[in-house]
């Protein structure tokens, strides 16, 4: 069995960009496909329809290079309730103050049932990544005894299995429902993701190469675009076909998503004041998604904006990415602001100690019952 290599990899500023980069990405997709544009463009000129579904393909890797990530340390580190628990009271944070916020403004109606459910975030499903992302986290002891216990090869094989099975099945055949995993919205797909993420953690050399990687992203981006968009208006079955393209756990953004972190990997970033912001802006992308995603303040900011009443503007794609770069900086800043202040608390000695005790109690536990 070849041996792995042992050296916790260093976690460097490219890696950073890139959950940056897949958070921009996040917002984008949810400009086009939560506000109508996706729709409307159905029904626009050949152009527009160009311009949304090519960058509304560009977006779908995000979720998929978001969950990487997290694999590509997770396999190495060992479980912490805490990390649970800090997460838990960032995104009941959000949850209880929006809600709140919303009600005094007379937005929604006063109840107080509903904020008592924002303190149950995980458990309702309030932010379906983050109910699946803790699912995949307290699979991750599991996954990492599994994936310790294979070699490089077999790892390998697993992987092209698992992508077979879930991600090129559906996308030949997407009337066959049996593999698939829910479009890639599934704890099934996260686990792909992982295992996925770990090979490259344990086993991939980085050697400088990024432009080629990057280029195929692109490459993929507009042969999708071209099918759907001008073979699909020919052809009926090209254009159904070419439509599940868009998910998640399709072949074309699965293979997308590989060549873009890889990308990352490769890419080195230079000790400035680029790499500093770069790092100062990262830790804060969680807060982005959980303020702008907020099931009340979503539609809000969707409506205010009414993006399908621009879509015949000459410059409607910088407008796009004019808007996804201005929630992105204000929901940062919102989350800065959240960490310098109530945020303090879930870095707290006592909670650390609470967790590191829980842990304890529930380890002799299992002992004695197992």
């Amino acid at each position: 069995m070849e041996e792995k290599n042992s050296n916790k990899p260093i976690r460097n500023v490219s890696l950073d960009l890139l959950r940056i980069l897949s958070m921009l990405l996040i917002i984008l997709m949810h400009s086009i496909d939560h506000t109508g544009v996706l729709e409307a463009s159905s029904k626009a000129g050949i152009g527009q329809l160009v311009l949304v579904r090519f960058l509304y393909m560009l977006t779908q890797i995000s979720v998929n290079c978001y969950v990487m990530l997290s694999g590509y340390f997770l396999v190495r580190s060992r479980f912490r309730l805490k990390k649970i628990v800090e997460i838990w009271m960032e995104v009941a944070f959000y949850s209880f103050v929006i809600k709140l916020i919303f009600m005094m403004v007379g937005q929604i109606p006063f109840s107080a049932v509903a904020l008592l459910s924002c303190f149950f975030p995980i458990l309702t499903g309030r932010y379906w990544f983050i109910t699946i992302y803790i699912g995949l986290y307290l699979l991750s002891p599991f996954l990492n005894i599994a994936i310790r216990a294979m070699d490089k090869k077999t790892h390998g094989l697993l992987i092209l299995t698992l992508g077979l099975l879930f991600s090129a099945w559906s996308s030949i055949h997407p009337s066959f429902a049996g593999m698939n995993s829910g479009g890639g919205w599934g704890l099934a797909w996260f686990v792909v993701l992982y295992l996925t993420a770990a090979w490259f953690s344990l086993y991939y050399t980085p050697k400088g190469k990024t432009t080629g990687k990057l280029l195929m992203w692109l490459g993929i981006t507009a042969v999708v675009t071209f099918l759907f968009c001008i073979l699909g208006q020919r052809i009926q079955l090209v254009r159904s076909v070419v439509g599940t393209w868009y998910h998640y756990n399709s072949l074309p953004v699965f293979l997308s998503t590989i060549f873009t972190f890889t990308a990352f990997l490769n890419l080195r970033i230079q000790k400035n004041i680029i790499s500093r912001l770069i790092t100062w802006l990262a830790p804060a992308t969680l807060g982005v998604y959980l303020i702008h995603a907020h099931a009340n303040l979503s539609p809000w900011i969707w409506k205010e904006l009414d993006l399908p009443s621009k879509m015949d503007s000459p410059i409607f794609g910088l407008m796009l990415l004019g808007c996804t770069i201005a929630i992105f900086l204000v929901c940062i800043l919102l989350d800065k602001l959240r960490k310098a202040t109530v945020g303090r608390i879930e870095r707290a000695p006592f909670i650390t100690n609470l967790c590191e005790k829980a842990e304890t109690l529930f380890g002799r536990f299992l002992n004695r019952i197992l």
